[in-house]
């Protein structure tokens, strides 16, 4: 693993905001029944809304999908990142 001074910069990802509590818009989806009946246990749970974990939900895919792209564009131009090399990375990042 190289020191934090010999790595090279990583080019930071744009997630999306989530849109701001306030701001709120009802909408109707359809939705995979086991998939709904997940996140209202999941929901119940956590005692919060259907609602707050669906959009905690989406957000999280949201800040996700330009992370997992950032690691394609590696891969492609170095090599596929090891499950070792993941776990170090993960333990320096909860360091």
């Amino acid at each position: 693993m190289l020191k934090s001074a010999e790595r090279k910069p990583v080019r930071q990802a744009k997630a999306p905001s989530p849109p701001a509590r306030s701001r709120a818009k009802k909408v109707s989806l359809t939705v995979d029944e086991g998939v709904l009946r997940a996140m209202e246990r999941e929901a119940k749970r956590s005692k919060r809304t259907l609602s707050a974990e669906v959009t905690e939900a989406l957000a999280r895919e949201l800040r996700r999908r330009p992370l997992q792209g950032l690691i394609a564009e590696y891969e492609q131009e170095k090599r596929t990142i090891s499950a070792k090399e993941l776990a170090a990375i993960q333990a320096e990042w909860l360091a």
